[in-house]
This record gives structure tokens, sequence and C-alpha cells, in this order.
């Protein structure tokens, strides 16, 4: 339609739009027009240049719905031609507008109106605040709660986030209540603006409070009433298609017993979600039944009805505030940026704005989702999918390919195909264990390069061409059943088969090839299979994540809120958004490090050793099987003692547990029992220790009495030469950088704050941490640690006096919370001995100086810990040496 171009662009608009014609002779140009708050395009920007006929349709993808394409005909005539109107159309579907002018940009022809941009009503934070204040809707609903500034500010931040379409970045220390912070601005902004919110975070633990508690006492505060949805990966889901297969193999299987269960308990079942099991079920077992994107035959599934992964959508579909984690978020940005686009529903619906809490984790989380890797073990598993047999039966894909016409021939020549495969997969396994020799893991680098070609070249080179060879025959198998046919649920399943055999290939040849890859590290993992076999995973991981973080997370969205207690770096977050591609340029992004309201000076004590040995001496070990037993015994149990290496923790646990079972305390390692039910156990027992490594340094919550000493038995600086770590710090260096202070040393900042955060869970918790390794004050970047970590009490002394010290502290604070406990009989916190809570005999009294038992006695329950000669001097350390100021280090 034609209309005034004063009703349609604006003035300056005008006048550029004419000066870029100008500029390109009279010629075609494309321009995207973008309007103000009244809908008339106020500002071009030019796309594409071309000639007096015709212009390439460029700059379609910058477009955002309200924009108008504008382009000119040199001849004056405005009539569309069949290509306008075929990019109009695309544009259409997008909510872009298109239009023609002439060349003096006096007339105007519109082909498509924009979709006019939707009205944004911002949210009021003061309003906002004020639920949050001691006279609030939230100390109405949650008895205790009290006004924190912290949370109030970060609030305002978050609130502002929300309003302006900003990239937010919020470090809140522990007690600041960062979820209620995030959340009143998240969900009052859905509802008043009616855009999805996405909460996305690392671990169950929080998913489900946030879904079952934090959001449910937000929405009463607002008085909303939006619809929320947990959303899980589809391998969390039970597939009915599934199941009906194992079932018909379960009676061959040791697992028949499991199976049938689980058919009971899917047919009772609301959600059909693994979380909801009420027996247990290993890993191995759940993934023969669960829902796999390779497996799913969609409309042709004869389960459909019921698919509790549909249903799942269904609900995520129709919810406003979604939450999910950070592998399955970055599965929907990897699934948009390979072309769904971001308007349309991929894993999940469309969103312009999210919050990422755990967002310390979201390296590791997208290097881990962007890698690829491979092994002779998984090939051998895609094999059986393929075909397995048992007890002279017969079962997999190329069995349910037979009734919809596979010949013979075909079945045949794949059959020995997978037998090829199968050969190579034990023969890559065998050779990949034989080159890493006592290694745990390698990397591809030059020098390299030479003995990976003589040694596995030809067994890499081996490997694929069978892989290469099965992938055809099963192809051919598909070629073969008319193409009516081509839909049902076995060809789909084998179609995804093939291309799962065509990724192995692929990555077995880029390790044949032995060429080093500018963007990615090429590794190998030694690990051990189910059964404790041993086997070597081919690895390859992306060098630097920032380009793929800037381009699916950051542009792409209205508002990214990134939270976490630990993301800064002595004050800075510098070290984190950069490895990330946070813009934290000001303008784009707003920044606050909003502190812990607890008191971390008077209830908690940050205690080193100075006379420690260096980690790497042989007396560390020693060291270490002497000083925790003494701490543990001065705070009578409730210690978390947490490694760096599982190695160390084995031989320290095997040295120090029998002696202190026989004191009364209960000790736990990792690895023992499932995590929940060692978390649970040690939270139940006050006189228990748990010795624990990796995944224990974050995402533990015991508060109270159950945990008042945590023992750090090194600085967990990352293992120099870990394959992604080596390869990344050469890129620090060969930019001109220093590795160890931009990369090692703030990881290691990082890591010992998740550590520290577990002791102080709550305001009236209290307790000692204690950091076993001198480097703390020895060493000019142990400030560092020092001056990230929450203000406690510091303490710098010989290993003895820090015994004391730490018992002279707990048991003052212990005292006092007893008095205040027998005074209040509704305080939250119980002061029973740990004895008496745990229904067995009171741990003996702390260790007091002078032990009377000799070497060499045995010790008996009720006696101290004793120590012979040379370890209490080597608890004593150099003369003077404890006087030394951290800041000195």
């Amino acid at each position: 339609m034609s209309s005034q171009i004063q009703d349609r662009l604006g003035v300056a608009a005008q006048m550029a739009l004419r000066t870029e014609i100008l500029r390109a002779q009279g010629q075609e140009i494309v321009c995207i027009g973008h309007p103000d708050r009244t809908g008339r395009i106020a500002r071009i920007e030019v796309c594409a240049r071309g000639n007096y006929s015709s212009v390439a349709a460029a700059g379609i993808d910058l477009c955002e719905p309200g924009d108008m394409i504008i382009h000119n005909h040199p001849s004056g005539n405005l009539s569309p031609s069949d290509a306008d109107v075929a990019v109009s159309a695309r544009l259409a579907g997008y909510g872009v507008g298109s239009a023609i002018v002439d060349n003096q940009v006096s007339a105007i022809y519109v082909l498509v109106e924009p979709v006019p941009p939707r009205e944004i009503r911002p949210i009021d934070p003061d309003e906002l605040q004020d639920i949050l204040a001691d006279q609030g809707a939230m100390a109405a609903l949650l008895p205790g709660f009290r006004e924190r500034p912290s949370q109030k500010e970060m609030l305002r931040q978050v609130a502002r986030g929300f309003n302006e379409s900003l990239v937010v970045v919020a470090e809140a220390g522990t007690g600041v209540g960062k979820s209620f912070a995030y959340l009143l601005p998240a969900v009052a902004w859905a509802a008043q603006n009616g855009e999805r919110v996405v909460i996305a975070t690392a671990t169950i633990t929080l998913q489900q409070q946030l879904l079952e508690r934090d959001l449910v006492l937000v929405q009463r505060a607002l008085g909303t009433d939006l619809k929320t949805a947990l959303v899980k990966g589809r391998g969390n889901y039970l597939c009915h298609r599934r199941l009906d297969e194992r079932l018909e193999e379960a009676e061959l299987f040791d697992d028949r017993e499991t199976i049938q269960a689980i058919r009971e308990w899917s047919l009772t079942s609301p959600e059909g979600s693994r979380s909801d099991l009420p027996f247990h079920v290993s890993d191995e077992q759940w993934n023969r039944v669960n829902s796999e994107a390779d497996t799913c035959c969609a409309l042709r599934c004869s389960r459909r009805e019921g698919c509790f992964v549909l249903r799942a959508r269904q609900r995520a579909a129709g919810a406003s505030l979604l939450v999910a984690n950070h592998h399955l978020l970055f599965s929907d940005l990897a699934v948009r940026s390979a072309g769904v686009g971001w308007d349309a529903t991929a894993i999940l619906p469309p969103f312009s704005r999210l919050v990422l809490d755990e967002a310390h984790n979201l390296e590791r989380s997208a290097t881990s989702f962007f890698s690829h890797q491979t092994s002779g073990i998984a090939l051998l598993r895609l094999g059986a999918r393929v075909l397995r047999t048992r007890r002279g039966r017969r079962f997999g894909l190329l069995e349910r390919v037979v009734p919809l016409g596979a010949s013979a021939q075909g079945i045949a020549r794949a059959e020995a195909s997978l037998q090829r495969v199968r050969d190579e997969a034990s023969r890559l396994n065998a050779g990949l264990l034989a080159f890493l020799g006592t290694e745990n893991s390698w990397r591809l680098v030059e020098k390299e390069a030479d003995r990976l070609a003589d040694h596995l070249g030809g067994v890499l080179f081996d490997a694929q061409k069978a892989v290469l060879a099965v992938a055809e025959d099963l192809a051919s198998i598909i070629r073969e059943i008319p193409e009516n046919l081509r839909e049902e649920p076995p060809l789909i399943e084998l179609a995804s088969t093939i291309r799962r055999f065509e990724e192995v290939s692929a990555l077995c040849e880029r390790f044949a090839a032995a060429e080093i890859e500018a963007d990615w590290i090429l590794w190998m993992d030694r690990r051990r299979d189910s059964r404790g076999e041993p086997f070597v995973a081919l690895c390859s991981t992306p060098l630097d994540i920032r380009e793929v973080m800037e381009e699916s997370l950051f542009q792409p969205h209205e508002t990214v809120v990134l939270t976490s207690a630990t993301l800064s770096v002595n004050g800075s977050f510098l070290f984190w958004g950069k490895r990330l591609g946070v813009p934290l340029d000001q303008g784009e992004s707003l920044q606050g490090l909003f502190p812990s309201p607890f008191d971390y000076p008077n209830r908690v004590m940050l205690a080193v050793p100075s006379d420690a040995p260096a980690p790497e001496s042989p007396d560390y070990g020693r060291y270490l099987t002497v000083l925790i037993p003494r701490l543990i015994n001065a705070s009578r149990g409730g210690a978390l003692v947490l490694f760096t290496s599982y190695r160390q923790l084995e031989l320290v646990y095997q040295a120090v547990a029998p002696d202190l079972e026989a004191r009364g305390f209960s000790c736990y390692r990792q690895g023992s029992e499932d995590r929940s039910r060692l978390l649970e156990q040690f939270r139940s027992d006050l006189a228990s220790v748990l010795f624990a490594t990796d995944s224990f340094w974050e995402g533990v919550d015991v508060p109270g009495e159950s945990l008042r000493l945590v023992v750090v038995c090194r600085l967990p600086f990352r293992v120099p030469t870990e394959p992604v770590q080596l390869a990344r710090a050469e890129a620090v260096v060969e930019a001109g950088g220093n590795a160890f202070f931009e990369l090692s040393l703030p990881q290691a900042v990082m890591r010992l704050k998740q550590g520290f955060g577990r002791l102080m869970r709550q305001a009236d918790d209290y307790g000692a941490v204690v950091v076993a390794d001198a480097r703390m004050v020895r060493k000019r970047y142990g400030s560092f640690f020092w001056e990230s970590l929450p203000p406690a009490r510091p303490l710098v002394a010989p290993g003895e006096e820090v015994v004391e010290e730490v018992q002279s502290f707990l048991g003052a604070h212990g005292s006092a919370k007893e008095t205040s406990s027998s005074v209040n009989p509704c305080s939250s916190v119980n002061a029973r001995s740990p004895a008496k809570a745990r229904g067995g005999r009171q741990p003996d009294d702390p260790l007091r100086s002078g032990d009377s038992a000799q070497p060499g006695t045995p010790i008996q329950p009720g006696d101290p810990v004793p120590l012979a000669a040379e370890q209490k001097k080597s608890l004593r350390g150099p003369e003077g040496y404890e006087k030394l100021a951290p800041q000195e280090g």
C-alpha cells in the first residue's frame, strides 16, 4: 500500500536514506529501519548495496519484530517484483515489515506492515523491595525472615536489568538470599509483560528448592498465579516404547525384577521422572529404558499417547516461568543457533529473558556440552543397539527392520560389518591403553604428533574404516525399504544410529590425521567402566568458549542475569567474565558485589598452620594424618575434610579413620555410598566426619551443629598437566598473558571460596575453616585468597596452636549456643550432646596438651590421639613464623 513518506519515516531517517542512495550512485540498497516508540522509522542501518536492477536480500537475520526492511527502486516504479514479494513474506513471519522507496525518498510503498512494538511495562523496584522489608509480605509468609540490605540492593539491580534489557552480574554472599532477589523481579516481569522467563541452575537440589519453595512464596507475596514448570532433559523420563522392548528381553537378563518394578511404577507415575522412582535403579539399567532423542519416533510412536516427555513439553509450553539446568539450556541454545531461531520452540519454548544461578559453573558446563568424545566401549554399546544376542536369541534394530522388508543379504552384510566394528573397537581400546601406558591423560601437541601416527595411526584408521563401512551397510538397508515405510520407528532409530557411527568416524579421523587444530583440544582420558575395567576415551574440547557464549547467550537475549556466591577474585569479575565473554563494559552490563550479612569476624575463624610442609613434600601426607585427627578431636566432630585428589583422600582416610572410629567419631568417605545418602548421614550424626573431594566443594548445605569445622587439605589449584587446563594456559601465554595469574590462581581462589562457603549456612552458625596449606602465608599470591574470602577471624600459627585455638573458639561458641538454646525452647538448634543426638557414646573431651600415651601404645577408647616427638616438632614450625601476617606472605 502507498502512503505518505512523512507518516512512515522521520525527518532524520529520510535524510539518512537519501544520503545512502547518493553514496551508492543511485543504485539499489537495502536498509533496516528501526522505529521509535510511535512506530515511525527513526534510524536507518545499511545492510547491502547492489546495482541498478537488483540487490542481495541481506540483513534479514539482523532484524527484530517492529523493524522494517527498506530498499529503493532506481526506476521510480514502486511495484514489487516476485522476489520482493517472496522476501516480504519471509519477513512477515518474524514480525518485520518491508517497503520500497524511490531514489528521492519522496514516495513509499509498504508491502508488509511491521508488528507494532509491544508496550513494555517496567517493574517498580521500590514496590518489590518493600516485600523484603521487616514488615513486608515475605516476613508475614516466612517466620524468622529478616530484612537484609544486600538482598534489597541486589533486587534493585536485577529489576533494572529487566527494565533496561541489560546483562546483570551479581555476586551474592552466603545469606544474602539471592533467590528472592532475582525471583521477585523475574516473576513481576513475567506477570506484567506476559513474557516467559527461564531460570537455569547447575544442581537438581536448587531447581527443586526454587520450584517447590521459593517460587511458591514469591508468587504468594506478589499475589500472582503464574504457571511454573521444572524442565528436565529427556533422558530423565521413561520411554514406554523402550520399556516394552526391554520387557521382551528381561527374562534373558539379570535385571528382570527391576524392569518389572519400573513397569509397575510407570502405570501410576504422573511424570515418569527418574527422580520420582521409589527404589534405586542403576545408570546402566535406566539408560536402557529412558527417552532418547535418537530413538524418539515422535508422531509415529505407538505409545505417543501418555508419553512422559510430551506431557513435560506441554507443561513447559504453557508455563510463564521455567526452571531448567545449565546443560539443558545449552542444548536449547545450540539448536536455536543451528537454525531453529529464537522465536520458535526448540528444546524449550521461546524466551528472551533468563536468570543463570550458580553461574560460577558456566565455563565448565559449556565446555562439557560443546565437547565430543568416543571410545571403544562406546562403539561396542552402539553396535549392541544394532544387534545383540543372548542365549541364542537375537535383539536389536536389525531384527526389527526385517519385517519392514530388509533383505537377508543386506542383514548379513551389516552383521559382518558389525563384527568388524567389534573387533576394531577392542583393538582400539587395547592400543589406546598401551599408548597411554601409566599416564592418565594425554594431549595431542606438535611434538607428539609423529608418535601418535606411528603407534596408533593404523589402529585409528582401521577403526574409522570399519565404522564407515557399517554405516554404509546400514544405510543400504534403509534404501532397500519402500519409501512409504521409512518413517517407521525402527528405521528412524536406525538412521540416528548411522549418524552416531558417522560422528565416531569423524572423531577417529581427527586423531588419525594427528594434526593440531587451532580452536580445539584433542586429548585422551583413562577411565573405568561400570565393571571397573579400564578404557580410554578420545576427547575433543573447544579451546575457547567466548564466541559461542556471545552468539548464543548474550546477544540474542534481552536480559541475562548471572549470579553466584563466587564470581569475583579480589573484588573483580574480570577473570570469570573474560573467559565467558560476558560484556563487562560500562553501559552493556550492571555489576554488583553484595556482601553476606553474616557476622564472619565473630562467628568464623580462618586458620592456616604456618608449619605445614609444602604440599609436594613427602612429609605433607604424614602432617595431615597428625593434624586432622587433632582438629576433629578439638571440634568434637561435625567436620568436613576437603581434598583436591581422591588418592590423597584414600591415604589419609585409611590412616586416621580407624582411630577416629575407636574414639566414637563416625567417619564417612566420598564414594562409599550415594552422595545424597552420605550427606543425610552426616547431617544426622553430630559427631561425624565426612572425607570428600571434587563435587563436595560446593552444593553441600549442612546448617547448624552438624558442621562446625571445614578442613581444606591444600589450596585447590587444578592439576597443571590436565590436557584442557594446560592447553588453555598455553593459549594465555601465547596471547602475552601470565597463565598462573590469569588462569590457575583465579580458578583456585573461586574454588576455595566455594569450599569456605560450606561452613556458614545460616546466621547463627559458627565454626572454623582450617586451610592446611602454608602457601596462604608463604607465597605473595596468598593475599588473593585472604582478600577474596569473607572477613573471618584470621589465625596464622603453628599447627599445635591452631588446634588449641580452634578448640577454644568452638568451645566458647558452643557454650553460648547451648545457653541460648536452654533459655529459648523454640530455638531451631538442638543443643544436645553429639552422643545423645545420635544415640551413641559421646566422644572424649578435646585433646589437651601433654599427651600421655607413648609411641607404640595401643589407642583405647577414651584416650587422646597420641603424637610422637618428631610429629609434635613438625607441628611447631620455625620459631617466630607464626607471627607472620597474611599480607606479608
